[in-house]
């Protein structure tokens, strides 16, 4: 029997630019996230960068039922790079495109 990975999408906006296409900050980032969730929720969530709309929105991929963990664990993360950086939850989804639709809609 073959399972499909169904995935989460969490819209974040950042309260600085942050650009996750530079290895030094998405490590940076990834490394607070597992510190915060710690070692067996984060490779359990498979967490990935899937789009970045702006300099300080993005969209974070998660398997289903491991967003609430992920969006709790940026709420903790103050500091990205050795800057003073917050996160803020704005939408979860099951698909990129409806967070893209809303993006452009409120945004």
């Amino acid at each position: 029997m073959i399972f499909k990975r169904k995935l989460r999408y969490v819209l974040v906006e950042a309260s600085r630019e942050i650009n996750l296409s530079d290895k030094n900050e998405l490590d940076d980032l990834k490394a607070k996230l597992r510190g915060t969730m710690g070692e067996a929720a984060y490779f359990r969530s498979n967490l990935h960068v899937a789009a970045q709309l702006r300099e300080d929105v993005f969209i974070i991929s998660a398997n289903r039922g491991q967003e609430r963990e992920i969006v709790l664990a940026l709420s903790f993360v103050k500091a990205l790079g050795g800057k003073k950086a917050g996160f803020y939850t704005i939408k979860i989804s099951g698909t990129i495109r409806s967070l893209k639709e809303y993006f452009s809609r409120t945004y």
